[in-house]
């Protein structure tokens, strides 16, 4: 099914010194593009199911035309099914857009860092206020509605040393859906890699005391690589679908493959009005891939290698898509070696709790009939014995 995703502007009211979206120019979406936007969404391909992901900058500055949005597919297009998503800082939010994307049944993404002293490190307000007792006011708000929400939690150079601290705030929050990000560009040093790998080797800790302890939460690094450890890829480079059924959509109706790459526009694939040019997708990062596979050919985590994944993000880094920076390198190797641990711990725990936990996976990928990696191999002979 297609995902696009509707950047509602390039403008956004704070400044994060960490932010990759640098652009020349400020874009703003307005009420006749919307509507034409909207119209080569709904009428894209067979016309089925439609993902459809609210962006910026920051998306609540044009929080009346998302209304707009949601009201044109509900009156032309009644009978299509539409998920919507949004990420947002949430300084912007207010009660009757949380009452909105609750009928709606939106699926929110909140960018927020932890704590108020690391928030404020990088996450800073054009008119320089900190906000941050409003912005955590108005997550709770969210958190506590009910709606499907997650936590986007950027982690730079001078936040590495507060991770474990900060996935504590948050769990002890009721935050309870944690996505910790990487700093794309970060550069990473002997030091700063020595004190990343004491962060992880913490939230592992303390991931498996409450789990223990019944107080289960979820990390993205940790619960989002269930898959990858428990499936046998072949251990090769498996770019993601940009450019072919995900498409990032310009407030000015330009089309690109990815989000890394709207800030050059000879990376468009098309426009609204004229429709996507997939095989110029399909050149853009061919021609970027290196042959050669200079770095990662005797890589032993490739099929849990986020960068083995996400091409484009490698690509702003290093210049090829299936060659990943050394930090993501460092990142990776140490979310295998926590993942391992995690996976061995439940191959301890009552068979119940671990068909719980990996049972969903390991049932997909044979349903698939895709190939069970040896430590996929190793949960279905545990539960074909207990059974």
């Amino acid at each position: 099914m297609p995902n696009f995703t509707l950047y509602m502007t390039t403008d956004c009211n704070f400044k994060c010194k960490y932010c990759y979206e640098d652009y020349r120019n400020h874009y703003q979406l307005n009420e006749k593009t919307l509507v034409e936007t909207l119209e080569f969404i709904m009428n894209y391909g067979e016309k089925g199911k439609v993902l459809l992901d609210f962006l910026g900058g920051e998306p609540l500055l044009k929080k009346d035309l998302i209304y707009e949005a949601v009201k044109h597919i509900k009156t032309y297009y009644a009978d299509r099914e539409v998920k919507y998503y949004i990420t947002t800082n949430c300084s912007l939010m207010d009660d009757e857009f949380i009452e909105f994307m609750k009928e709606n049944n939106f699926t929110i993404r909140l960018s927020f860092d932890g704590n108020k002293v690391t928030h404020d490190l990088n996450r800073v307000a054009k008119d320089g206020c900190s906000c941050y007792e409003k912005i955590l006011e108005n997550i709770m708000k969210v958190n506590n509605s009910g709606l499907n929400s997650s936590v986007r939690m950027t982690v730079t150079e001078n936040t590495i040393p507060y991770m474990a601290e900060n996935i504590s705030f948050l769990h002890e929050h009721g935050l309870d859906n944690i996505c910790m990000i990487m700093d794309v560009y970060l550069k990473i040093s002997k030091k700063l890699e020595d004190e990343f790998k004491k962060q992880v080797k913490l939230i592992t800790q303390y991931y498996l005391e409450e789990a223990e302890a019944g107080r289960t939460f979820m990390v993205d690094q940790f619960d989002g690589k269930m898959f990858n450890m428990l499936c046998n890829f072949g251990n090769h480079f498996c770019m993601c679908d940009a450019g072919i059924s995900n498409f990032k959509i310009f407030p000015n109706g330009q089309i690109y493959p990815c989000g890394f790459l709207t800030n050059d526009e000879k990376y468009k694939i098309g426009n609204i009005w004229e429709g996507v040019d997939i095989r110029k997708a399909k050149i853009i990062a061919l021609s970027n891939f290196d042959k050669t596979d200079p770095k990662c050919r005797d890589c032993k985590i490739r099929d849990f290698c986020h960068g083995m994944k996400c091409g484009y993000m490698n690509f702003v880094n290093t210049g090829k898509i299936n060659v990943p920076s050394d930090a993501e390198c460092i990142f990776e190797h140490t979310f295998y070696e926590a993942m391992v641990q995690i996976i061995e711990y439940y191959l301890k725990q009552p068979i119940s709790v671990l068909k719980d936990k990996m049972g969903l996976y390991v049932n997909y990928i044979n349903q698939e009939k895709l190939k069970l990696s040896d430590y996929g191999q190793t949960i279905v002979e545990r539960i074909e014995d207990e059974n």
